[in-house]
């Protein structure tokens, strides 16, 4: 992660979806600046490859992992006892996340239940355990995973925007009720980032739709998103809680009323010319 990386040595942390993808981003980073993390998830299975990938990295700090069903609370319950090694949890990361494809014409109630299962109940469990450890042991850092979809609408993927709006709020209400205790509780909400399952669903014109929009022109890595969770986990942010970063390449920016580059090159030609072809 490079000479900045923040030091967690001797810190605890839990990830949810810690399998795949960003997730599994995450988790890397957070062993990587030497904290001790347990990877949760529903496929034991693709937990452990993923723990034998990371421990093969030789990171500074270990990798354990545990079945979880983010939407049983009971089984977040457990996870946090395991990931807090009867002591504190220091860093939860709410990172697992679904969603599902359809028109609010089309969508009924299972449709529905899925992303409020895993995205909002999953959050919202993971929270309020991981606080009430952090609570006994002098604070710590919670950070959920929203998504840009919470505030630039994506077409037939209604249930997943709501649900992902659903965990905004619940962000900054927990912020708001748990900065007494010392923790913080801050977000982030991804753009388009390159994960199997998001590529393997995605059509070209998707892609050249999104980089369009992006202004840094690039599409998204998990280990932008992970960057980002380093740095909410660590002390670097300590005077930070109840916020929510778009780390999405800019694509959440308003886009331009028009553009005037036609006129611009009227007025510098030369300079234009130079800078911009």
């Amino acid at each position: 992660m490079g000479s900045s990386t923040p030091d967690l040595s001797g810190r605890t942390a839990l990830v949810t979806g810690g399998g795949t993808g960003i997730g599994r981003a995450c988790a890397a980073a957070l062993a990587g600046a030497g904290a001790d993390v347990t990877i949760c998830g529903p496929d034991g299975a693709v937990l452990e490859a993923t723990r034998l990938e990371l421990l093969g990295e030789a990171p500074p700090g270990t990798v354990a992992t545990t079945v979880c069903d983010v939407t049983d609370e009971q089984q977040v319950e457990a996870a946090v006892h395991i990931a807090a090694h009867d002591g504190n949890l220091d860093i939860a990361v709410a990172n697992a996340g679904t969603g599902f494809p359809g028109s609010l014409l089309h969508l009924e109630r299972e449709h529905w239940m899925a992303p409020i299962g895993v995205n909002i109940l999953g959050s919202a469990f993971l929270i309020k355990h991981a606080a009430l450890r952090m609570k006994q042991h002098g604070g710590g850092s919670i950070v959920t995973i929203s998504s840009i979809a919470s505030t630039r609408q994506t077409k037939f993927m209604t249930a997943y925007g709501v649900s992902k709006a659903a965990v905004d709020e619940l962000t900054r209400a927990a912020a708001v009720e748990l900065g007494r205790f010392s923790i913080r509780v801050n977000g982030i909400r991804p753009g388009f980032v390159q994960t199997p399952s998001l590529m393997a669903i995605s059509s070209d014109d998707d892609l050249e739709f999104t980089l369009a929009g992006t202004p840094l022109g690039r599409l998204g890595e998990p280990e932008d998103i992970a960057r980002a969770v380093l740095y909410f986990a660590s002390d670097q942010s300590e005077w930070v809680t109840g916020q929510l970063l778009g780390v999405c390449g800019g694509f959440t920016l308003p886009p331009p009323s028009a553009d005037m580059e036609t006129l611009a090159r009227a007025v510098f030609p030369e300079q234009m010319a130079r800078d911009f072809d």
